[in-house]
């Protein structure tokens, strides 16, 4: 579908030209440390970063490590560790998922790169024991393994809003999919990139425009959404967001029955900076503000849908307030960039 002379396939694998590849990878290894102490370790690990390849942990629990993998523009991968006591020490178990997310990021996934996601694995246990990790092992985006110092300290701003909705738990959580959200946000429009069932599920990625335009203030960003978890029978969604280089957010969103037939819907939604550039715009006056004006209109969205069946609209004034909004900043954003190169 054209919108705003792009195109957007919003879910209609069939119409995008090129399907992006994904590899999968699993290892298993037993460490002859304590649980907690290698829980320590890895959480140390994924404090570091490597260039420009980031690691966002997703999901931290005495017995569960998640994170994600970001390579802005190529690809996004996936790690959970489980974590068991036995009587040697630990056992991990190493689950992976790598998925290009551009036309470029596909052109990576050569035929060798499942052979070194397996090498990469038991390289990544080496590391948590102390060894090293040898060069030639790299996927596209970089590592997983990173031992540099990070001098770079990311700012996180976010907040939380909940809406009580008069309509089932499990008709409520329908709605968090990017295809059901054509029903009930105004003016949506994406891109699925990757999705088995067509469909939200784990581990599908698709793009939109409306979070870069309406909370990052940023033309033309693009969002990238990565469903780390999408749980139904515990009514669980949670979603790493990466808009270009510079920020990356985490979405969660919780449906409880709270009887008489109504439901409560929490949403959470932080973000966190990559680089100075994300730093700035979190840091900017407002920004929190805007956070939390996304979350409630999604939630007032979400009710008016429930209540009514239609889409809730924005007023047209409202529409023009933001575009000014967003041209102000870039205009803004580039008079300071002018300025800075004068000196």
């Amino acid at each position: 579908m054209k919108r705003n002379g792009r195109t957007w396939n919003n879910g209609n694998l069939d119409l995008s030209g090129v399907k992006m590849k994904r590899k999968l990878g699993s290892y298993r290894a037993t460490i002859g440390s304590p649980r907690e102490n290698v829980l320590v370790r890895i959480t140390q690990f994924f404090a570091s970063q490597r260039d420009d390849t980031h690691w966002v942990v997703t999901e931290t629990s005495a017995h569960l490590v998640g994170a994600v993998l970001i390579k802005p523009d190529l690809a996004i991968g996936k790690l959970e560790i489980g974590l068991s006591a036995c009587d040697e020490g630990t056992l991990l178990s190493l689950d992976f998922v790598y998925t290009a997310i551009s036309v470029p990021g596909n052109a990576l996934f050569d035929d060798q790169l499942e052979n070194r996601i397996q090498m990469m694995l038991p390289a990544f246990v080496q590391a948590l024991q102390g060894g090293s990790t040898p060069d030639e092992i790299s996927l596209p985006g970089q590592g997983p393994v990173s031992s540099l110092p990070n001098s770079f300290r990311p700012e996180s701003a976010g907040t939380s809003h909940e809406v009580i909705v008069r309509g089932g738990a499990d008709e409520c959580f329908a709605l968090a999919c990017p295809v059901a959200e054509l029903d009930w946000i105004d003016s949506w429009q994406f891109h699925l990139l990757y999705s088995d069932s067509g469909h939200n599920e784990d581990n599908c990625i698709f793009i939109e425009a409306m979070t870069g335009f309406a909370v990052l203030r940023v033309a033309g960003a693009d969002t990238y959404w990565y469903t780390t978890l999408y749980n139904p029978g515990a009514r669980q969604f949670q979603a790493v967001l990466l808009t270009g280089d510079f920020i990356i957010g985490r979405l969660s969103l919780e449906v409880d029955a709270i009887g008489n037939g109504s439901s409560r819907l929490r949403w959470t939604l932080t973000y966190t900076g990559l680089n100075e550039g994300g730093n700035r715009i979190i840091l900017e006056s407002g920004f929190e503000t805007r956070v939390a004006n996304m979350l409630r209109f999604i939630a007032n969205s979400a009710k008016h849908f429930m209540q009514t069946g239609d889409i809730l609209r924005l007023p047209v004034s409202r529409k023009a307030r933001l575009a000014l909004s967003l041209l102000f900043s870039v205009v803004a954003k580039r008079f300071r960039k002018r300025l800075s190169a004068a000196r």
